[in-house]
């Protein structure tokens, strides 16, 4: 019976997520918006490539692969963290409901976990056409090779691989939503911040050995490191990677996330109602 009233509890955010996304515009419009989206990243990705290619007088290929691959899977920690982060504030502040789904029978934290579902649906749409329009545009229209053969990709360590980092990024999340429900204002940054750390140190667009010798500490203890290692080998193939290595890395990394995730939203839960935060009225 509790796992049932769970499964309902995240069906029905997930269904509640996908309205809330959808409802501000006709299809056609909505449409569009996503098409846009990705496409606007991806561009700027690309042309930074082209800039820095035509500058130094070099076009590798494999760096751009390098750098379309990690802009590309990290869609999804900037999507679920900003979905998450301004959860709370919508639904205390704008429509006025935490309250109410805090009372109901279904745990609030699976109502968040719903939510956060239905922000990984909406990553892997931009995924998928950051991929395809990527090719299209860089490949096939700025006549840049990208030496990725998509029939020798390894979906199941690239499953596997994606599973645990969305695992961890929605970790991420509720401590982003720990700290909305114990302040007002910040929503809007908090997300911009901690994906900026995490886009610099990360890996991201460059390796991680350019950093100084600190900031390769840093990048060595963030999961998103052995995430988007793991996404390139999975489609890149490069030689020199220890795959169990990486995924046990990503792995620890990942549950002292998720202890740390859960502990942190228990704490502000108990101010949050302690303190009368639940229900706040933020009239800005």
């Amino acid at each position: 019976m509790a796992i049932t009233a769970i499964l309902r509890t995240i069906k029905q955010a997930v269904w509640i997520g996908w309205k809330v996304e959808t409802n501000w515009a006709d299809p056609l419009v909505f449409a569009i918006y996503y098409l846009i989206r990705p496409i606007a990243g991806l561009l700027i990705v690309g042309f930074i490539f082209l800039i820095g290619s035509v500058v130094s007088g070099i076009v590798d290929p494999g760096l751009f692969a390098f750098l379309f691959i990690g802009n590309t899977f990290f869609i999804y920690v900037a999507q679920i963290m900003i979905m998450m982060s301004m959860l709370i504030h919508e639904d205390r502040a704008h429509y006025e409901v935490l309250k109410h789904i805090y009372l109901t029978p279904g745990s609030l934290q699976w109502y968040i976990v719903g939510r956060a579902l239905n922000g990984v649906m909406n990553a892997s749409v931009s995924l998928l056409l950051t991929l395809g329009l990527g090719v299209l545009i860089f490949q096939y229209g700025m006549s840049i090779p990208i030496p990725i053969d998509w029939l020798s990709i390894d979906f199941g360590l690239l499953s596997l691989g994606l599973l645990v980092g969305i695992v961890c990024f929605m970790a991420i999340g509720f401590i982003l939503c720990g700290i909305n429900i114990m302040t007002s204002k910040v929503q809007f940054m908090l997300p911009e911040y901690v994906s900026g750390i995490l886009y610099l140190f990360g890996g991201v667009v460059f390796l991680p050995e350019l950093l100084p010798w600190w900031g390769q500490h840093v990048s060595n203890v963030l999961p998103i490191t052995y995430f988007l290692r793991i996404m390139r080998f999975s489609v890149i193939h490069h030689t020199g990677f220890d795959v169990q290595m990486n995924l046990l890395y990503l792995a620890a990394t990942t549950i002292f996330t998720v202890l740390a995730g859960l502990a942190f939203f228990r704490v502000a839960m108990f101010k949050a109602r302690r303190d009368g935060l639940i229900d706040k009225k933020e009239e800005y």
